[in-house]
C-alpha cells in the first residue's frame, strides 16, 4: 500500500468512528505495518468492519485473509452449468 492509500483507509475509519483520531505519527506507524498489504484487501476489510462493528478495527483485522483448510480443494468440486451429473 502507498502512504496515500493508508490515509484513505484511516480517513474512512475516522469518519465512521468519532473516537478514532489520525495523527502524523499514527499514519507513519500504520504505513509501516500496512505497506506490504494489498490495498483492495485492507479497504474491503475496513468497509466490512465498519458495517458490522461498533469499534474501530485493529491492524490485524484489516490484514485478515479468509483461510481455508488444506483439504478444501479435495472436497469442493467446481460444477459448470452444463456439466453432466449423471456420470
Amino acid at each position: 500500500m502507498t502512504r496515500e492509500q493508508v490515509k484513505h483507509v484511516m480517513k474512512l475509519i475516522s469518519f465512521v468512528y468519532s473516537n478514532f483520531e489520525v495523527s502524523k505519527e499514527k499514519v507513519d506507524i500504520w504505513y509501516d505495518l500496512l505497506a506490504d498489504e494489498p490495498f483492495d484487501l485492507v479497504l474491503s476489510n475496513a468497509k466490512r468492519h465498519v458495517k458490522e462493528k461498533a469499534y474501530p478495527p485493529t491492524i490485524a483485522e484489516l490484514c485478515h485473509r479468509e483461510e481455508r483448510p488444506a483439504y478444501y480443494k479435495l472436497y469442493v468440486h467446481n460444477v459448470n452449468a452444463g456439466e453432466d451429473w449423471t456420470q
